[in-house]
This record gives structure tokens, C-alpha cells and sequence, in this order.
């Protein structure tokens, strides 16, 4: 397969290739041989634009993890990010999830402004990046329930 810089779309193709397993694999899902695929991803300026959308759209039906590829290209562009949610669950234990993993960034928060700190007043890179694995944890949390919620209460959202 060709090279492809990271972070652009064709880099996104690539990583959905990887989850159903390879570019052949991928082909043979579609139904395409591997050239039309593998062509799909290079820049040219005879077929402008890439892989076909439907192309992707199909390999994402076959396999959900091209899609999250996909899905988190274009999320990171919109500047935001993609977070699967998982909608089974009783939410009274969701609750305590969400709330379990919000005191989790609380208590995070305080070692990283205690006197135990190198830099009481503000994050160190170590204090941050533990931070964030707490606050993506919590994201997980929030948007499971969320998910649920929506569920649950018949609103489209």
C-alpha cells in the first residue's frame, strides 16, 4: 500500500483497512480487487479524491472498527474527538461509573496541587498525562450514560 503522511484521510483508510486485516482482506470484503483499493488511496489528480466514500461506508457495515478509524479522522478535524459508547448497563451502575471515575480526576487533581507535587501550582507533564488518562476515562463514562439515557427515553438525540 502506499505511504501516506499522518493524520490525512488516506492515513484514516489505511487504519481502517488495518481493522478488518489488511488491504486484501479488505478487498475481499468489497468485492474489489486490491489495485482499485490500493489506487483509492493515492492522490491523483486523473480521479480527484480518493477512495470512494461507499467503499468505506460498506467496510465499516462489514467491520465497526474501519469505521472508528474514519470516524475519528473526521472527528479531529471538526476538532473535536470520536468516543464509541457502550449502551448496555443498568444506569444506577452507570452512575456510580460516572461518579466513580469523576472522583478519580478530583483526586488526581489534588496530588497534582499538593506540596507532594513538583509544581504545586500548575500540572507536571507526568501529573497530566496521568490527568488525562483520568478525564478520558470519565468522557467514556459521561457519554455511555448519555448514550443510555437517550436510549432509554425514546429521544433521538
Amino acid at each position: 500500500m502506499r505511504l501516506a503522511r499522518p493524520g490525512s484521510v488516506q492515513s484514516a483508510v489505511r487504519a481502517a483497512y488495518a481493522a478488518v486485516g489488511g488491504l486484501e482482506a479488505a478487498a475481499v470484503d468489497l468485492g474489489v480487487a486490491v489495485s482499485t483499493l490500493s489506487y483509492g488511496t493515492e492522490l491523483s489528480e486523473h480521479r480527484p479524491g480518493g477512495i470512494g466514500v461507499n467503499y468505506l461506508d460498506r467496510l465499516a457495515r462489514i467491520e465497526p472498527g474501519a469505521g472508528v478509524a474514519i470516524a475519528e479522522h473526521f472527528a479531529a478535524l471538526a476538532g473535536g474527538v470520536f468516543q464509541p459508547v457502550d449502551v448496555s448497563g443498568v444506569t444506577a451502575a452507570d452512575v456510580h461509573r460516572l461518579t466513580r471515575e469523576f472522583s478519580d480526576v478530583l483526586m488526581r487533581h489534588a496530588e497534582a496541587h499538593s506540596s507532594l507535587s513538583d509544581d504545586p501550582g500548575d500540572y507536571t507533564a507526568k501529573e497530566a498525562a496521568g490527568q488525562l488518562v483520568e478525564v478520558d476515562e470519565l468522557i467514556a463514562a459521561a457519554v455511555s450514560f448519555r448514550a443510555i439515557l437517550v436510549d432509554k427515553s425514546g429521544v433521538k438525540a
